[in-house]
């Protein structure tokens, strides 16, 4: 190879080594830049300033009507069906009639016990005559029976003298011995007079019961509401006929309409206590436009399947008769005032009862006692919380932040409009 072509070759590679260690070398004696100063970053947040007053807290609580006195009411007797005057959902008072069963065969019933009944009380008042003629007969063969022994006396004597016969003698025995047995059959029967009438005034007390019953069966033939209900359910028409036990209608109660709800954990240690100390614990919703009034009466007796807490029940005090069964209702519990405890939004809460006070411009977690909640009608529902460290003036955090520790550094604007970060 020529030295001419080896030269061209070999100048390309000499001049990018050279370039290379050029950059390398200005590299390494230029000036080298500061460092960045490390900066905390400021959270942007909104503030509320507290002030520890007394306040009423209540309770959301959702829960679906019952009632304990609901009833099915069954057929009392067989017959067709006269008559249904009532329809699903209606109320009515009570003592109206619900349903009119064909008393036809009733009346006859009652009728063939009357007459029995008749024939059994005559039966005893023949009996009670009996025993009184068997006591005045009794008396008289009695006297008769001494009147024959006298004759039996008179005859021996006679005979002892010998101005009577022998025969004279048997006629009189034989007349004293039919008094004797007129007499102790006419005891029997005076003794026998008691267990007599007893027998026939069982008797007649036990028709007179069927006459009972006949009238009871009677009066069943017109189902009527026990108390003010509402009708839920009707399973029979006019013309059915029905069987005893047969179902006719559902029906509950309007006077015992209860509310069942289920308790927040949290609540239910103090709840217990308010009722152990016989507490009023008034409840209101609104239902359709329709205001409830109730009150809780006391607490379930065990945690059902799928339930959170125990389940309160509460006795619906107005406007029953616009809540039908089965029927959810939003319920606000409240309870007894609260002293220094503090309203707070509830972006104020993290986690169940955590807030954040601001001291220095940092955080400052705080676990509070969750006391309930609080409407106003400029700000809406607040939580309702108490601490004891919590003075008048003191600044909490009132925004939502993702990453609250303790010692976070934030900068408040206490204008700021809910949700601001």
């Amino acid at each position: 190879m020529s030295p001419t072509r080896f030269a061209l070759k070999v100048a390309p590679i000499l001049i990018l080594a050279a370039a290379i260690v050029g950059f390398m070398l200005l590299r390494a004696t230029g000036p080298s830049a500061p460092p960045p100063e490390a900066s905390e970053r400021v959270w942007q947040v909104r503030g509320i300033e507290v002030n520890p007053v007394v306040n009423r807290p209540t309770l959301q609580l959702f829960g679906r009507t019952s009632s304990p006195q609901t009833a099915t009411l069954r057929a009392a007797i067989e017959g067709e069906i006269d008559r249904v005057p009532v329809r699903e959902g209606l109320t009515a008072i009570g003592g109206t009639l619900l349903v009119q069963i064909d008393a036809s065969e009733a009346r006859l019933n009652m009728a063939q016990r009357e007459a029995e009944l008749s024939e059994a009380t005559a039966a005893v008042q023949s009996e009670r005559l009996r025993a009184e003629t068997d006591a005045r007969a009794l008396a008289r063969e009695r006297a008769l029976l001494q009147i024959a022994q006298r004759g039996l006396d008179r005859a021996r004597d006679l005979r002892t003298r010998d101005l009577g016969s022998d025969v004279a003698v048997d006629d009189a025995q034989r007349s004293l011995e039919q008094a004797r047995l007129a007499v102790d059959a006419r005891e029997q029967a005076v003794a026998d007079a008691p267990s007599r009438l007893a027998q026939v005034e069982a008797r007649e007390a036990r028709i007179r019961a069927t006459v009972e019953r006949a009238r009871l069966d009677l009066d069943r033939a017109e189902i009527r509401a026990p108390t003010n209900v509402r009708v839920v359910e009707i399973h029979v028409s006019p013309g059915e006929r029905v069987r005893v036990g047969d179902p006719l209608l559902r029906v509950y109660s309007l006077d015992d309409l209860e509310i069942r709800a289920s308790l927040p954990e949290v609540a239910l240690p103090r709840i217990t206590r308010l009722l152990g100390e016989q507490q009023p614990l008034p409840a209101q919703a609104s239902v359709s436009g329709q205001s409830i009034r109730a009150e809780l009466i006391r607490l379930a007796g065990e945690t059902r399947s799928g339930e959170a807490g125990i389940s309160a029940f509460f006795r619906v005090t107005e406007g029953a008769h616009d809540l039908p069964l089965n029927r959810f209702v939003n319920l606000q519990l409240s309870l007894p005032e609260e002293p220094d405890s503090i309203a707070v939004p509830f972006e104020s809460l993290y986690g169940r009862d955590r807030v954040y006070r601001i001291v220095d411009g940092r955080l400052q977690g705080l676990q509070v006692e969750r006391l309930g909640e609080i409407a106003d009608a400029h700000v809406g529902t607040r939580a309702l919380i108490r601490h004891p460290d919590l003075k008048s003036g003191d600044v909490l955090v009132a925004t939502r932040l993702p990453n609250a520790v303790d010692g976070l550094r934030v900068e408040v604007d206490m204008n700021a409009p809910a949700g601001n970060r």
